[in-house]
């Protein structure tokens, strides 16, 4: 029986080709489950940041003097809340008054909005949305005056009225 080195060239070729595919196979998995892993982490990251930017409604203000009224604001969120994220609604329509106004975190600060929107008794709701949360009160349920002041809201949604501003 003659043996000869051909079967020995075709057993080591064979190995070479089954590693080469195992370390192929091995380096687009790797990539693979790295392209989900960053995807799910830019993800993830993005809606904690979303829902960190929390907002109460400390006060609601209207005066027939002015015709015209404000609604008093509070980040009671960890991040800060940049300008056109802070969205104002009465009885579900988009209103104006909000979307030049950013919030640091635990600030305050105020919207305008008219009485022909809102006015005392007219049972209104009015809402104030960000990414992390929404809160409201209703226009009845609100006396006349100034928007100095605190107390008020009501909340849904994580909100809560919140503590009245500092003196």
């Amino acid at each position: 029986m003659k043996k000869g080195i051909t079967p020995v060239i075709a057993i080591i070729l064979l190995l070479l080709i089954t590693i080469s595919m195992v370390g192929f196979a091995f380096v687009w998995f790797s990539r693979v489950a790295q392209t989900a892993t960053e995807s799910t982490e830019k993800q993830l990251q993005t809606e904690l940041n979303k829902q960190n930017k929390k907002i109460a409604v400390d006060n609601l203000q209207l005066s027939t003097a002015t015709d015209t009224g404000c609604v008093s604001l509070r980040n009671i969120g960890s991040v800060s809340i940049p300008a056109g994220e802070i969205k104002l609604y009465v009885d579900g329509a988009a209103q104006s008054g909000c979307d030049t106004l950013a919030l640091a975190a635990g600030a305050t600060g105020s919207c305008a909005i008219s009485l022909n929107t809102c006015n005392t008794g007219s049972n209104k709701i009015v809402k104030v949305t960000t990414g992390g949360n929404q809160d409201q009160v209703t226009c009845s349920t609100q006396p006349e005056g100034s928007c100095a002041g605190g107390g008020g809201g009501g909340g849904e949604g994580g909100g809560g009225g919140g503590p009245p501003p500092p003196p």
